[in-house]
This record gives structure tokens, sequence and C-alpha cells, in this order.
């Protein structure tokens, strides 16, 4: 069987609005892990970065909120 009739995945963007800017510095190794997950959730090195600063602002909350 080819692979002519797979179904390619949908690109994932970010959402409507999301219009603000971070730039971060990070290591070669940070770099490295960064553009391994992106290639394993087949994400952009942005839309990966994203998605795991969201995962830490939630898991920061969870772990503040425990704290209390």
């Amino acid at each position: 069987m080819t692979s002519t009739n797979a179904i390619a995945p949908k690109p994932i963007y970010a959402p409507k609005g999301c219009t603000s800017t971070v730039l971060t510095r990070m290591t070669e190794d940070e770099r490295a892990d960064l553009e391994r997950i992106a290639e394993l959730e087949m994400r952009s090195l942005s839309a990966t970065a994203r998605m795991l600063l969201l995962r830490g602002i939630a898991q920061y909350d969870q772990d503040t909120l425990n704290a209390e």
C-alpha cells in the first residue's frame, strides 16, 4: 500500500488573537529538547513552545493552589 492515500496531519496554529510575542534565550540542550518535542508532536517550534508554556502555567497554578 502506498502512502499517497494517507491523511496528512492538520497544522496546529495559535488561536486567533494571539498577537503578543515573548522572546526567550535558551541553551543548546534546551533548544535540542524543544526540537525533539516539536518533531514528536508534529508542531512548529513556536507552537511547541507555546504548548509547553501553557502546560507549565497550568502546573504552576495547580502547585500554587495546593500550597495554600
